[in-house]
């Protein structure tokens, strides 16, 4: 039986084409509790979200067809996902300044790879937490 007073999981949506690296967020964030999606390509982490949307978004920025930048630009085209927040996960040390500019004025955090299990938990909770102050 479903106690109503119990809150509801999280969402949790990773794109991310490095799938040892997809296998290991999903793993930590499902052993807190999330309820977790991770998918390799903008194009299913988008269909995905349509479906089932989420409550954060964890979104490599280098992604093989459409990038990190592109997806969150057609994310925040969708009036559902105009305020989910988003995560930028790159390797990328020397973002171009102008690229870094946009990511934020579309409301993404920007964080550099690796991230270890501690880090990726406060992440995760910063942006549900995020989700839930927007939601009330």
């Amino acid at each position: 039986m479903i106690d109503a007073r119990q809150p509801r999981a999280a969402r949790v949506l990773i794109i991310d084409d490095d799938a040892t690296a997809l296998e290991l967020f999903e793993q930590m964030l499902v052993e807190r509790g999330y309820v977790v999606r991770a998918l390799l390509t903008v194009e299913a982490g988008l269909a995905e979200a349509a479906i089932h949307p989420p409550d954060a978004i964890l979104l490599d920025l280098h992604l093989p067809l459409t990038d990190g930048l592109q997806g969150l630009r057609r994310l925040r085209a969708a009036p559902l996902h105009l305020s989910t927040p988003v995560a930028i996960l790159t390797g990328d040390y020397f973002l171009d300044d102008e690229v870094a500019r946009e990511l934020q004025s579309l409301g993404a955090r920007i964080h550099f790879k690796p991230v270890w299990d501690a880090d990726l938990c406060q992440i995760v909770e910063a942006l549900v937490r995020q989700q839930t102050e927007q939601s009330q």
